[in-house]
């Protein structure tokens, strides 16, 4: 969860993980005395939900929601204030993180049976995409205002999940388990551990019987990774790592510092270069050092259309996977997901012939020494017309299907999302931040050239729609185009693209209302 819509990923159709990360809040209103539950007064239902609404925020589970938020709201409030002396700190001069370790030979609480085997997830699956979704829960993987202001979304969504489904996911042995999403630090996975065992003790459900895999996609995370692990000790369910979320995290940090200028992304940023082969190594080694799994990124590639999966554009993709996937493997990662159900069988293979085993946790990596400029070392390289061109496209593409309530789409082979979305746009600002020079053509990149990029892209998409999209797309295109220059050309650097979308008033004015989020309104 990242203090964000609830989306599952499933293991064995059984085992939902949900992954809470960062979106708009929204609202309850409490009585004067803050120990009892609060009034709320909830906005009317979206058209055709009535009885979905109905049954999601019943009596009981508001009044569990609210003292879930009253409990944990001023931590919340401190959190965020943290983050923002932090990144002021880095911003503003030459420091950089510094290494935090627990001593001693302390190990996290074991896992149920059901998590011992993490070899394959997938990924990106939301239940509003029926089709995969369907497939996904088929495939053969393991895996409201608070005192008069706005509330933390993601206690939301935990607290309705957990309230609703918690006990009859313990009483199956599987789960609640939850992804924790952009963390920065030990203090924020503290903040988390108390919510998890306040529920636990309220909801009556076992001590330790939630568990959380937290996403390292920050930068700063990186630097607390056994910090983290112990603060979640009894509720750990390892760590994961990812490439776009936390290269981009690197550019909110230290985005400001010409030194931290991160190339091309499409010709010089891969997993195995320095940097990101260390962080994840670094991973691999605290976890199995604390006895728990750690994990790998998505495998975004998609194989082609259905009845072309013998193709030799279908072989070249499963090489290009299980080349990547191998060498995570080798590192002693114990698990990775993919998006395409038809990698299952590919990826299920790899495991069986290179690391048959339930997991790594033996291959410890003692030997490992990572320093803080093995983690900040940008790789050389500059930025191509291509590359630049690729990202404008992934951004602008990413805002039109978030308009429309999509996070994930599908563009040139690869499932585009709210990470690449993140890369995209970072790197975009960034080298109009630094005018970074262009090494294909004697071009700095500029405010100028962004835009008659982009607009000659909406106006090449407007004119070619995609199957199954409208056959005029303008308005929406339109919208897009404005909210993305509006990104790239702030001053100061968007902490998140979707929270920058999901509080912005032209997002809203033309957002389909049925997907408007909830939002629990104080009681006139």
């Amino acid at each position: 969860m990242n203090m964000a819509d609830t989306s599952s990923s499933s293991s064995n159709a059984t085992v939902p993980v949900a992954d809470l990360s960062y979106r708009p809040q929204v609202s309850v209103h409490p009585t004067s005395a803050p120990q009892q539950p609060p009034d709320v007064y909830l906005q009317p239902p979206p058209p055709g939900l009535e009885v979905e609404h109905a049954r999601m925020f019943t009596t009981d589970a508001l009044k569990f929601v609210a003292q879930l938020i009253t409990a944990f709201d001023r931590d919340v409030n401190q959190l965020y204030h943290k983050r923002l002396v932090r990144k002021c700190d880095l911003q503003g001069g030459s420091a950089l993180p510094n290494f935090q370790r627990v001593p001693g030979d302390w190990k996290v609480a074991p896992l149920p049976r059901r998590l011992l085997n993490r070899h394959l997830d997938l990924g990106d699956v939301s239940p509003s995409n029926q089709e995969h979704f369907t497939k996904a829960l088929n495939a053969d993987v393991q895996g409201v205002q608070v005192n008069g202001k706005e509330v933390p979304g993601p206690l939301l969504d935990f607290g309705l999940l957990v309230f609703h489904n918690g006990k009859i996911l313990a009483e199956q042995g599987c789960g609640p388990f939850f992804y924790l999403s952009k963390l920065e630090g030990a203090n924020e996975a503290q903040l988390w551990d108390d919510v998890f065992t306040w529920s636990e003790r309220v909801l009556g459900i076992t001590h330790g019987t939630i568990k959380a895999c937290v996403l390292i996609e920050n930068i700063l995370s990186s630097f607390e990774l056994d910090g983290i692990l112990f603060a979640l000790k009894d509720h750990s369910l390892g760590l994961n790592c990812g490439i776009w979320d936390y290269a981009a995290s690197i550019i909110c940090k230290f985005g400001d510092r010409k030194e931290f200028v991160l190339p091309d992304r499409s010709k010089y940023v891969n997993m195995e270069r320095h940097f990101l082969k260390s962080y994840l190594r670094l991973v691999v080694q605290a976890c199995h050092r604390r006895g728990t799994h750690a994990t790998g990124g998505m495998a975004a590639l998609l194989l082609p259309a259905d009845g072309q999966k013998h193709t030799r554009e279908a072989a070249d993709v499963m090489r290009k996977v299980s080349e990547a996937k191998l060498s995570e493997i080798r590192d002693g990662i114990d698990g990775f997901m993919v998006y395409d159900v038809g990698l299952v069988p590919v990826i299920n293979q790899l495991w069986q012939t290179y690391s048959p085993s339930l997991n790594q946790l033996s291959l410890t990596r003692d030997d490992l020494q990572v320093t803080s400029r093995d983690l900040l070392e940008m790789p050389q390289g500059g930025v191509t017309l291509a590359g630049l061109k690729h990202n404008i496209a992934v951004a602008i593409l990413f805002v039109y299907h978030w308009l429309q309530g999509i996070g994930h789409f599908r563009y040139q082979g690869a499932v585009e999302d709210s990470a690449t979305a993140e890369i995209s746009r970072s790197q975009i600002w960034q080298w109009i931040r630094h005018g970074t020079m262009m090494e294909d053509m004697d071009a700095v990149v500029t405010r100028s050239l962004v835009q008659s990029i982009a607009t000659r892209f909406v106006s090449e998409q407007d004119r070619n729609p995609s199957r199954g999209e409208p056959q005029t797309k303008k308005p929406r295109l339109d919208t897009a185009l404005q909210l993305f220059l509006e990104i790239v050309s702030k001053r100061d650097f968007p902490e998140f693209i979707t929270t920058y979308l999901n509080d912005s008033q032209t997002f809203w004015a033309c957002h389909r209302p049925i997907m408007a989020p909830y939002r629990l309104l104080s009681k006139q």
